[in-house]
């Protein structure tokens, strides 16, 4: 397994903050413990336990601190923010703290609170097939594995992809009549899959149950972007069809760079958009990591800091999750779905 410099840093910190947790936790434990007996015999209030507490894991991070949410294979790290999640809530019960540290207090937990314990996908293409465990089904385009490098796409310009257009542009030949019928059959509700009308795609989609919260990390490569444009989507759909459901797009060299979709049949809308212009075409590794909470909460996080944040309180339920390569060279290193437990 290669590990990346950042990767290391990240384990080593994760390392570091969990042994920092740790003594947190416990310390808190026997303060609430040592609060208790001496308040017993003494018989009167005391200060809050708690507000030692919050001063102990200030020390360990800064407030205002980006800091990035554990995944669930950071157990121990997770099961201390149990054991923090806990002591607040005897906290709430013996009404022993004021509102706003408590409020402190629960933003602190949700900062290193990762909500989506159950795994739901995991692809790393190691095995050189797509094709089974986990079985991806191409729709259209081409997808291949690449050993060493994971999941590749290419669809190139739409010149070179795109049929001719007819000579006499004013005048519609019976083929052209034909096709136009056959396409309005085949796509009643016109929907395009969100691309430009004539611009080559590809798509791939793989069948998984994700409920209304969930967390989609993606690791992966952008490379060439053709002169015509280039447009990355992916998302959970609903339907055999995919015609409902999210998507994240990646505008390579356009304004915006990212959008956050909501598919209807026959329309979709804008949720969030970022406007700043972001190339990933480096030939470095970008990890892209998509949240929805509960409570409708969407960030969007790349190579770890946050690009996108919003609210879309619709309640759905998805059956698979799928990729569009509307023009450009990608790589997917790794995939992964994580949802929350019923």
């Amino acid at each position: 397994m290669i590990l990346y410099e950042n990767e290391f840093e990240k384990w080593n910190g994760s390392r570091i903050l969990r042994k920092k947790l740790t003594c947190t936790v416990v310390t808190a434990t026997r303060v609430l413990r040592t609060h208790r007996v001496v308040q017993g015999c003494l018989k009167m209030p005391m200060i809050p336990p708690l507000i030692f507490v919050v001063i102990m894991i200030w020390t360990v991070v800064p407030v205002g601190a980006q800091v990035e949410r554990r995944s669930p294979e950071d157990s121990r790290t997770l099961e201390l923010v149990d054991q923090l999640k806990e002591i607040i809530q005897k906290a709430e019960k013996s009404r022993s703290i004021n509102a706003a540290t408590l409020n402190q207090l629960r933003d602190l937990v949700n900062r290193y609170d990762w909500p989506w314990r159950v795994k739901l996908l995991f692809d790393d293409f190691s095995d050189g097939d797509y094709t089974v465990n986990p079985a991806w089904s191409v729709s259209r385009g081409d997808f291949r594995v690449v050993r060493g490098s994971g999941l590749q796409t290419i669809v190139g310009p739409r010149s070179s992809l795109s049929p001719p257009e007819s000579p006499n542009k004013g005048e519609s030949s019976p083929i052209d009549i034909i096709g136009g019928i056959l396409k309005g059959v085949a796509d009643p509700k016109g929907i395009m899959r969100q691309f430009r009308a004539g611009l080559p795609t590809a798509e791939i989609s793989i069948p998984v149950v994700i409920g209304n919260a969930f967390a989609i990390r993606v690791r992966l490569v952008s490379r060439d972007r053709n002169q015509d444009g280039a447009r990355l989507e992916f998302g959970p759909f609903r339907g055999s069809d995919r015609y409902w459901g999210y998507r994240l797009v990646y505008n390579p060299g356009q304004r915006p760079s990212f959008e956050i979709l909501r598919l209807f049949p026959g329309r979709s809308t804008i949720v969030e958009k970022l406007d700043a212009a972001i190339e990933l075409e480096d030939g470095m590794v970008h990890s892209l990591e998509w949240q929805r909470d509960s409570e409708g909460l969407i960030q969007v996080f790349l190579d770890g800091r946050e690009i996108m944040r919003t609210i879309d309180r619709g309640s759905d339920f998805f059956d698979g999750f799928t990729i569009l390569n509307g023009g450009g060279d990608y790589k997917f290193e790794r995939i992964e779905i994580f949802g929350t437990a019923r």
